[in-house]
């Protein structure tokens, strides 16, 4: 990898954005030639014997100049799209590009190309003739071998870089749509690579600034003839009109109910500009004869704006070009969980709409940044710092991550899961223990009885328990389910940003679909109704039988504690367990033991307060211990969960590593 520091250029049709970046850290700065913004336009204005001027300053000197002046001058814009196919469009794009080298050196801007790797953004759908000329006239320019690198490539780092969604994110189905003012450029990325590409070199944003020209000229019929005696047309026409559209986008886009007015340098002004008018306008558009003899001048041969049947419908032409490549490409809208808006002309409200429209997107999952037209220049920039981070950074991850299971999850996991286990065995001991089983205990207590019906009284109370046990576990469940997955996420997520990264989503609204990395941090909690269920009966089993063994004892040993009476009745009742033990078996032993109707004063004297209290912690321990049990195999699963996570951002790593 070069260590040189990166220039990257985003060429494009009305403005070209320059951007630097060291190769080894990740700070891109924008270049400002002098106007207080990134970027300049993409013009160039001839006079004569004079030097040519571009940017700003080519537009100011034309708009400022006489008639006499402008004799001798001839301004070019908009020829990017066009330099594959007219020898004129190439010279004007290598003329540009070698004067902003040229006026920057005098400005004492840093941009000499040997001093920097130059990486040139191109749109993904241009085809191999646009791509060579492009590399002809940057070097003839004199900017070296240049690198090329797909648009869509550029911005999709950059929201990256931003921490839009995490590098396992971007391999996923992504849709950038890169509409600017010479093209309209759909792409479809999986692995970080450009699977699928389609557009419209078109269809962009100057058919919109003839749009607005048209509208000018309905507002002030006499205008056209001062503009072409003053030798202004053409700059009032690629200039001045399309400030007037990028205005009035801005402002459809803060509010579509607005109406504004916007002068058009000295010549007028349309007033009263809405959005029910633009529409009316956009969906029945014919390019203007100024456009057409622009275009007829640079050689482009288009039936479907030059030889035209009807009307265009510039809105159905964005969206059929969207929704055809689709269809031809074969992409399931299902697999596209993200979208990309880069260029000037994404920002026209009219952009989102069709988009979510046709994806059945909803509008959260179209992401713009605040510049969009920079974006692409910007992740041009840091691609090569961006990839020694990552690998760095993949490396770390890996290192890192059993420190983060042991010292980090698991006693997260545990803290968690015990608070549940033990509010759980409380609520199910207090309501169940405490106005069920207890009632029943110091009823046998009071009056004597046998352990088989003290059974079936029990085993009943605690059946017609079940619905009000399940809500319980279910209240605690919810709770479990929705706030331990979310708290390991958010363990996770400040652990993957300590790396600099970001893992999508970081708020869930409950019921919500959501990113599949924040997702995956939700493991299968073991569904504990059925086991509670289980430990609840058998409690109730096991409290019965041991009451009926401190009654009846083994051997008599409840009762021969009761004094002298109690001694007689248990010498006999022993001696006839003893004996039916012998002569048919310890099952009809059983059988005696448990239909013997125990009188109150013997229960009374085993019983006891204390036992029963002494039952009620041992049936709260048992659930408790169930309860541990089966929650145990969640700190393992999220820990595999967590891993399984890691490797995923570890692949993302490595495939933006060796873009």
């Amino acid at each position: 990898m070069s260590n040189l520091s990166i220039l990257a250029i985003d060429f494009g049709t009305t403005n070209s954005y320059f951007c630097k970046c060291p190769a080894d850290q990740i700070s891109p700065v924008g270049v400002d030639f002098g106007t207080g913004r990134d970027g300049i336009p993409t013009a160039i204005l001839y006079r004569g014997d004079k030097e040519p001027l571009v940017g700003n300053l080519a537009l100011h000197e034309y708009g400022e100049a006489s008639n006499e002046e402008r004799k001798h001058y001839h301004l070019c814009t908009q020829f990017k799209p066009d330099i594959a196919r007219s020898e004129e469009a190439a010279r004007n794009a290598e003329d540009f590009l070698r004067t902003v080298l040229v006026q920057s050196q005098r400005q004492h801007i840093a941009l000499d190309p040997a001093q920097h790797e130059v990486i040139l953004g191109v749109p993904s759908e241009a085809e191999d003739d646009f791509r060579a000329k492009l590399t002809e006239v940057a070097k003839a320019a004199g900017y070296g071998d240049v690198k090329l690198v797909d648009e869509p490539k550029g911005a999709l780092l950059c929201h990256l870089w931003h921490k839009d969604f995490s590098p396992d994110e971007a391999r996923k189905g992504v849709l950038v749509v890169d509409f600017g003012g010479g093209t309209c450029d759909f792409a479809f990325l999986r692995g970080l690579e450009v699977r699928h590409s389609w557009g419209d070199m078109e269809l962009g944003g100057r058919l919109f600034d003839d749009l607005f020209f048209q509208w000018f000229l309905d507002e002030n019929h006499s205008v056209l003839r001062k503009t072409e005696q003053a030798g202004d047309t053409y700059y009032v026409h690629s200039y001045l009109c399309r400030d007037v559209k990028e205005f009035f986008s801005l402002t459809m886009a803060r509010n579509r109910s607005e109406s504004v007015n916007k002068s058009v340098g000295s010549y007028g002004s349309i007033k009263g500009m809405n959005w029910g008018t633009f529409l009316g306008k956009a969906k029945a558009y014919d390019p203007s004869p100024t456009f057409v003899r622009y275009l007829r001048g640079i050689g482009l041969k288009s039936d479907g704006l030059i030889q035209r049947n009807k009307p265009i419908d510039l809105i159905e032409w964005f969206q059929q070009s969207l929704t055809q490549g689709l269809a031809e490409k074969a992409i399931d809208t299902s697999d596209i969980s993200r979208v990309i808006l880069a260029g000037g002309s994404s920002q026209w409200p009219f952009v989102s709409d069709v988009i979510s429209e046709a994806l059945h997107l909803d509008p959260s999952n179209l992401m713009r940044s605040d510049r969009p037209y920079a974006v692409i220049s910007e992740g041009l920039a840091i691609l090569p710092a961006l990839q020694k981070q990552f690998e760095e950074t993949r490396n770390r991850l890996r290192s890192g991550l059993p420190q983060f299971c042991h010292t980090k999850v698991r006693p997260l996991i545990q803290r968690i899961t015990d608070t549940y286990v033990s509010d759980v065995a409380v609520d199910i001991t207090s309501e169940l223990f405490d106005k069920t089983i207890k009632p029943v205990l110091q009823e046998f207590r009071e009056n004597g009885g046998s352990i088989a019906l003290l059974k079936k009284n029990m085993s009943s109370q605690a059946k017609s328990f079940e619905p009000q046990l399940k809500r319980i576990i279910e209240d605690r469940m919810l709770t479990l389910r929705m706030g331990l997955p979310g708290q390991v996420r958010d363990l996770l997520t400040k652990w993957f940003e300590s790396y600099g990264l970001g893992v999508g989503d970081a708020q869930i609204e409950e019921g919500k679909r959501i990113s599949a990395a924040s997702d995956a941090v939700r493991p299968k909690v073991p569904d504990l109704y059925g086991r509670i269920m289980d430990t609840v009966g058998w409690s109730v089993v096991g409290i019965a039988t041991s009451i009926g063994a401190m009654v009846c004892g083994g051997a008599g040993t409840a009762i021969l504690i009761s004094g002298p009476i109690g001694l007689i009745a248990g010498v006999v009742l022993t001696s006839a367990i003893a004996f039916l033990t012998v002569r048919y078996g310890k099952e009809k032993a059983e059988r005696f033991a448990e239909n013997w109707v125990a009188p109150a004063w013997v229960v009374k004297r085993v019983l006891t307060q204390s036992k029963i209290a002494k039952t009620r912690e041992d049936f709260q321990l048992q659930l408790e211990n169930q309860l541990q049990e089966e929650t145990a195999t969640l700190q393992d699963e999220f820990e595999t969960m967590i891993r399984k996570i890691t490797e995923l951002q570890i692949e993302g790593l490595s495939e933006i590593a060796q873009l």
